[in-house]
């Protein structure tokens, strides 16, 4: 434990802003691709997010399994956070 927190919880918070971000990406896609839009773009910018959020855990996580499990964990709760309606 580095900080008093563990390992998931320091992944957690190392990942928060990325995680609203994919949300908020994601929101976005499904608003313009319910338009009929194009959002061919929206879906590369989620994918530049998702690989931002895949090197900050890597730089904490030493172990490849753990890495990949805790990416795919923290897309999960990601994907989920795009439903929930903020208020602003």
């Amino acid at each position: 434990m580095r900080d008093q927190l563990c390992l998931d919880c320091r992944v957690k918070r190392s990942v928060a802003d990325l995680r609203e971000e994919h949300a908020r990406l994601w929101r976005k896609r499904e608003r313009y691709r319910g338009q009929g839009a194009n959002v061919e773009q929206i879906g590369r910018q989620i994918g530049k997010v998702e690989d931002r959020m895949a090197l900050r855990i890597k730089e904490q996580v030493t172990n490849e399994r753990q890495a990949v499990e805790l990416l795919r964990r923290e897309l999960e709760t990601a994907r989920g956070q795009r439903y929930t309606i903020r208020a602003t």
